[in-house]
């Protein structure tokens, strides 16, 4: 395990001065009657497991860090037993900070929520989880222990710590990994029967003039929020989602944010959009936290070799992009094994038709 806990990347994190921010709200004027009726009461105390299961179905609550369903991830976590319920803060990409600022700025939701959870799934112990490597931030010395009455845990390790977060928790037995954001919605939706119509994003990047995290309605573009927090120059280019996992947004003005987008980055480098020819220096496999031959994979995916790619293990990619962040090259190899394995699978159900 010692081997993969030091494979991965250092990373500046570029939090601030978005997450010492206060969090502001941004929503749309019919926000306000979005709720769902039900007879259950408003009280969680009153609840039983299957009853705050029911009520995450009817907010239609969507994790922020898979994009299921919380009410499924409950059900699934009830059947398994679990002895460990973690609010999942860890936000260990740049810039990012849309779990690490809602948990700072709404613990009494963020805790109350983790309490409905684990009552959903038979009361197992409760943790939140944080990134250590926080070392460029000012609030560094600042970051509580716990978040009402929850003690928090600090995942270790290089980028990508997150993939790695459920190593830190293995000797309690199994356990459940939920983003502190549908924490905070699963909240509200027991005590004020309210739909998720919003979802919590971080605005920043070197042209955002006052990088801030929102909750903003769900369906706003980039561009509107971008006229919040107002930008200092024109972008190069705006990616959706991480620096490291997010896409370029071609289009800022049409794009309808999510409640997976986690972040709008405003950034001035043209580098993500550059593209050489690769050196065959083989940084990419010596970072890669699945251990992955990242440039053999890229060069048959070029060659339109796909059936040569299982023998890499293209399957076991996590999508996290350390690959094409250490690339010299600036290949974006991370998204073309994103593609390949669309293709892939394209490819099988077309000879499974057959």
């Amino acid at each position: 395990m010692s081997g993969n806990f030091t494979r991965g990347i250092i990373l500046e994190q570029r939090k601030e001065p978005a997450l010492r921010r206060k969090l502001r709200t941004f929503l749309n004027a019919n926000y306000a009657g979005m709720l769902f009726e039900s007879d259950l009461p408003y009280d969680g105390a009153a609840l039983s497991g299957k009853q705050i299961i029911e009520i995450a179905r009817l907010a239609r609550i969507v994790d922020e860090r898979d994009g299921l369903f919380l009410h499924e991830k409950l059900e699934k976590a009830r059947r398994m037993n679990v002895k460990v319920v973690v609010g999942d803060a860890i936000d260990d990409e740049p810039y990012v900070s849309s779990q690490l600022n809602p948990l700072l700025f709404l613990k009494k939701e963020a805790g109350g929520g983790l309490r409905l959870a684990a009552k959903a799934v038979g009361n197992p112990k409760i943790y939140f989880a944080i990134y250590k490597n926080l070392s460029d931030l000012d609030l560094k010395t600042k970051l509580p222990k716990d978040i009402d009455g929850v003690e928090i845990r600090r995942i270790h390790g290089r980028y990508p710590a997150e993939f790695r977060t459920m190593d830190d928790f293995d000797s309690h037995g199994p356990a459940v990994l939920i983003g502190v954001c549908s924490l905070i919605h699963l909240y509200r939706a027991v005590y004020e029967h309210r739909i998720q119509s919003t979802c919590f994003v971080t605005v920043a990047g070197i042209c955002v003039a006052n990088p801030t995290n929102l909750e903003v309605s769900i369906g706003m573009t980039p561009t509107q929020l971008f006229e919040r927090c107002g930008l200092a120059e024109e972008p190069g280019y705006v990616v959706i989602g991480g620096s490291m996992t997010g896409a370029i947004c071609e289009d800022p003005d049409s794009y309808l944010v999510g409640t997976m987008s986690r972040a709008v980055l405003a950034l001035r480098d043209e580098e993500k959009k550059r593209r050489y020819q690769c050196i065959g220096c083989g940084r990419c496999a010596e970072v890669c936290p699945e251990n992955l031959t990242p440039f053999y994979i890229n060069r048959y995916i070029e060659l339109g070799k796909y059936e040569t790619l299982s023998f890499y293990d293209i399957h076991r990619c996590i999508g996290c992009g350390t690959c094409s962040y250490i690339c010299p090259s600036k290949i974006d190899i991370a998204e073309n094994i994103k593609l390949a394995k669309i293709e892939m699978k394209r490819r099988r159900h077309e000879k499974e038709g057959d």
